[in-house]
């Protein structure tokens, strides 16, 4: 099933829309860019890419002088927006809902208390994730750019 789990996939995600955020401004950027500048496995960051396309996070440009460009400016793709178009919701639906699940399992206390925890869970990522904007991590970016204990202090 699914879990609350995020990985490689939402990392590097994440980091190639920032990584256009950074460096459309001339143009669309190519993959193998982006793959050499965020050490990210080229046909691994198409695959993700493609994603990102489809959900209209970023845009792709074929032919000379092509390559991925945002699709809206970076105050207006959240991170939310980016996350589920690589992944899906959040938090899983069942989890917050208990759909499929037994009817005696739904009525047990504790399980009325731990859907209402996912429910908390998922609201909060929600805030942080939907209010979180691709120019907020830019302008974080700009301001811890070249700060060697920038890492230490995540």
């Amino acid at each position: 099933g699914a879990s609350l789990n995020f990985t490689a996939k939402e990392d590097y995600g994440m980091r190639a829309v920032l990584d256009l955020a950074v460096h459309s401004g001339g143009g669309p950027v190519q993959t193998r860019e982006i793959a050499a500048r965020q050490h990210i496995p080229e046909q691994f960051l198409e695959q993700l890419l493609a994603s990102l396309r489809r959900a209209e996070v970023v845009r792709s440009t074929r032919g000379a002088g092509g390559g991925y460009s945002l699709a809206s400016s970076a105050d207006r793709i959240t991170v939310g927006q980016v996350l589920r178009a690589l992944s899906g919701p959040l938090v899983p639906t069942e989890l917050v809902t208990g759909e499929g699940e037994d009817r005696a399992v739904a009525e047990i206390p504790e399980t009325i208390v731990v859907r209402h925890f996912w429910s908390t869970v998922r609201a909060a990522l929600r805030g942080v994730c939907d209010e979180t904007t691709v120019q907020d991590l830019l302008e974080r970016r700009s301001r811890h750019a070249g700060d060697v204990g920038f890492m230490m202090h995540i």
